[in-house]
């Protein structure tokens, strides 16, 4: 029996040993950009970032503003745990192993085990995006740290003016939403481990600076998302983006907004197409068996009311977040086309002929208005 034990000890050192080792190797040799990891394609799959976005010149992934504007020490540190994080992720057989220790963890405790450097388990069984490789930490919005500094906030304003005095030239109404990060909607299910320096998030500290120095229509949802969460679920549980009910309160805030027009969530309908859905964040955590538990409206927009329809051509610019918003919009103009950013060029405008243009960016992306997007052909 002692032999036995000495045996099943010594397997264990050399898996444990043989697993680093092999990663070292394995991150030495020649990684291109075509061989993107399955993580890493899933981010920009599901996401809309770009690997250019987030990789520096030494093949690290970080984020471009932390480095920018973080304090020296916090830099340093940083930098530290970019690199340890790196290793963790690119972990040989790292997404086996996560698997089976989430099962092992389940069968032993009955609890869930999540071991990510991208996913963080909250309460009442909702998962949240803590990654630094794909635009700027979510979790440092909540935290209420790295805010924008004044000139960042004048460079943003001054892009989204101009773009805004430009398709008004052209006779095309313009209008900016930043989408909040699931973290600032639903904060009571955030770890109680997670302390907070403020409660001012980049998304609100963006639009009540566009709100005091510009004309812009620039709508930050999150209240509105807040007061209607009580009556419905408004972002997956599973997945970092909003469903359809909350795409649909948020474009009543910029219904509102624009036009003075607003439509209640109950006075409209939803089916309900799947209801075992697992969203993004499950399955970068290894739990795609076990958090198969959202459900997928859509949105009918036969329910809209007649009395908000616009005979007008929508051009939706945005991110995988605009991809949920521009679908409520269809019950609402005579035709919507969703553009992602990354994609948009400025002969889309004559292809086309929009009335109206909306401008939209994750709350996570919210840096990214400062880019001439829309007017960077003219």
């Amino acid at each position: 029996m002692k032999n036995r034990e000495k045996w099943i000890a010594v397997a264990f050192l050399a898996f444990i040993l043989v697993i680093p080792a092999v990663t070292i190797v394995r991150s030495g040799m020649p990684h291109s950009e075509d061989q993107l990891t399955k993580q890493e394609q899933a981010i920009l799959e599901n996401n809309g970032a770009s690997a250019d976005e987030n990789r520096t010149e030494e093949g690290e992934t970080q984020t471009a503003d932390a480095a920018q504007t973080a304090p020296a020490q916090e830099a340093g540190f940083t930098k530290l745990q970019n690199k340890i994080n790196h290793f963790t992720d690119n972990l040989f057989c790292r997404s086996q192993l996560i698997a089976f220790n989430a099962k092992l963890t389940s069968l032993l405790t009955g609890g869930t085990y999540i071991e990510s450097t991208q996913v963080l388990m909250g309460k009442n069984n909702m998962l949240f995006y803590k990654t630094e490789l794909d635009g700027h930490p979510p979790i440092w919005d909540y935290m209420g740290i790295d805010h924008f500094s004044n000139e960042q906030l004048e460079e943003i304003a001054a892009n989204l003016v101009a773009t805004k005095a430009h398709l008004e030239s052209k006779g095309i109404a313009f209008y900016v939403m930043c989408m909040p990060n699931k973290e600032m909607v639903y904060e009571e299910n955030m770890p109680d481990t997670i302390a907070r320096v403020s409660e001012v998030s980049r998304g609100r500290q963006l639009a009540d600076y566009m709100a005091e120095h510009t004309d812009v229509t620039f709508v930050y949802p999150k209240d509105a998302l807040i007061e209607k969460k009580k009556d419905a679920q408004l972002y997956y549980l599973t997945d970092t983006h909003c469903n359809q009910k909350g795409s649909f309160v948020a474009m009543q805030e910029l219904f509102r907004e624009a036009y003075g027009t607003y439509s209640k969530l109950e006075d409209v309908q939803f089916g309900a197409d799947v209801t075992d859905y697992v969203g993004d964040l499950a399955y970068i955590a290894g739990l795609a068996d076990k958090f198969n538990i959202d459900t997928v409206y859509s949105f009918e927009k036969e329910s809209a009311d007649k009395e908000q329809y616009r005979d007008e051509v929508l051009l939706f610019v945005g991110d995988s977040f605009g991809g949920f918003l521009s679908v409520v919009c269809k019950g609402y103009y005579k035709e919507v086309y969703w553009e992602h950013p990354d994609k948009f060029e400025y002969s889309m405008y004559e292809e086309y002929k929009p009335d109206v243009v909306i401008f939209e960016r994750a709350e996570r992306y919210c840096h990214q208005f400062n880019e001439p997007v829309l007017i960077n052909a003219y």
